[in-house]
């Protein structure tokens, strides 16, 4: 019980130290345009479901009609956006 807390603190230090370098390899990437649409589209479906799961609008809809091409297609370019994301966050992390 007592030598729990040692290799703990053991564990910390190691996942700080591998930490370190991953975040050092991700700030010296610097952002590029896609990063940025990418960014942008993130934020806007945050958003979206921010205003589904309290006021239950959707705003996507409301937008681009119900079940229509763009909709779809707005969705579409959401879920790309988060994968992309997704892919480019865990480059640095490797």
């Amino acid at each position: 019980m007592f030598g729990r807390k040692k290799g703990l603190d053991r564990a910390r230090g190691v996942l700080d130290d591998a930490g370190s370098g991953a975040r050092k390899a991700l700030s010296s990437k610097k952002p590029n345009k896609v990063d940025s649409v990418t960014a942008a589209a993130l934020l806007l479906g945050f958003a979206n479901w921010v205003s589904v799961s309290l006021f239950n609008f959707d705003l996507v809809q409301a937008v681009a009609k119900k079940k229509s091409v763009p909709g779809r297609a707005a969705y579409g370019f959401l879920g790309l956006s988060a994968l992309y994301a997704s892919i480019r966050g865990t480059r640095g992390v490797k």
